[in-house]
């Protein structure tokens, strides 16, 4: 009797539990869902429906004052999924864009919109907003996956490609489970990169990163390319003295920043003697007695003379698979 209560104690909570789903769908078997939200769970399925859900907030206040209302804001986007979201169909295009403020993500992580995609649907996930706390996750998609953040974590499962995804500070987590649809890119400036394969995955693969380390597991058979080195010549200038960016990698910011910047006003001089030398990725020389000071700006590397990048086939080649992270490490592991 005890054991038959208790089942129906649970049975109940499953149920209630699945009524407090907030659901909206949208009858879509292709085309492309581009995502302009904070960030969210998406995960591919054999339907034709994209149906987003996001559990009822466990201190969810009611407005009295805002019965038969809904939610506006200044871009002119207004709720109609009942989840805080504008979801607007535009051609072969379904865009998503925000409502309410923290609609998507509760900073508890309780309050996760999950987002039900059909395997012919491509996606698109773009937060340019300094709101990154919460993940990006991404799985079993097997189509097109377009991804740029700023702040955003952002994790890849059991997807096929193709796929190009960048995040400014967010470190970038994947993990592949079969055959790779190429081309594969994923780069990182300030967080890092790690990505798990099967043994047997065939692809071209190329690692780059200029401040971090470069780590493959040992299972991994990679045939490296041997790249020959470039001879540079130097720019020749009369100059006693040149004030030159360290080459040491500066402190990541903490505000959204562009990817290009301009130089930094932090520099150090260097006294010539008649003679080529080298700091960073800047040549210059001196000639002649002219007192000058001049900035010599031929660039002769990628931005950092501590640059590493490692091009090869794996089992052979196949998919092309680029994997970078400009300041922090780049892993490439065997999954198990």
């Amino acid at each position: 009797m005890k054991k038959q209560f208790l089942l129906l104690i649970a049975l109940l909570s499953v149920g209630i539990a699945a009524s407090a789903q907030k659901e909206y769908k949208v009858a879509k078997s292709s085309g492309r869902l581009i995502l302009n939200i904070d960030g969210a769970i998406v995960e591919g399925y054999n339907g034709n429906e994209i149906i987003f859900s996001k559990p009822e907030g466990e201190k969810e206040v009611v407005d009295e004052r805002a019965k038969g209302l809904r939610i506006i804001n200044g871009s002119g986007f207004t709720d109609n999924t009942g989840l805080g979201l504008d979801v607007t169909q535009k051609g072969d295009e379904i865009n998503v864009n925000p409502v309410s403020k923290n609609s998507i993500f509760s900073y508890s992580n309780k309050s996760v919109l999950t987002i039900k995609v059909p395997q012919n649907v491509k996606v698109s996930f773009i937060n340019s907003t300094n709101n990154g706390n919460s993940e990006i996750v991404l799985k079993n998609l097997k189509n097109e996956i377009e991804v740029s953040t700023t702040y955003n974590k952002i994790k890849l499962e059991n997807n096929t490609g193709p796929m190009n995804v960048k995040s400014l500070h967010g470190s970038i987590d994947a993990i592949f489970s079969g055959e790779m649809k190429g081309p594969v890119s994923i780069i990182s400036v300030y967080g890092h990169v790690d990505v798990a394969l099967p043994a047997n995955t065939k692809a071209n693969v190329e690692l780059s990163t200029n401040y971090g380390k470069l780590y493959a597991a040992d299972g991994l058979k990679i045939a490296v390319e041997k790249t020959p080195v470039e001879k540079k010549e130097a720019n020749t200038s009369a100059i006693s003295s040149v004030s030159v960016v360290p080459p040491t990698p500066p402190t990541p910011p903490t505000a959204p920043t562009a990817l290009t910047s301009s130089t930094s006003s932090r520099t150090r001089s260097l006294t010539i003697n008649g003679r080529a030398a080298t700091a960073g990725n800047v040549i210059y020389t001196k000639s002649g007695d002219d007192d000058a000071d001049i900035v010599i700006t031929g660039i002769t590397g990628r931005g950092s003379g501590s640059s590493d990048t490692i091009k090869g086939k794996l089992n052979g080649g196949g998919a092309d698979l680029i994997l970078k992270s400009n300041f922090k490490n780049v892993y490439l592991r065997e999954k198990q």
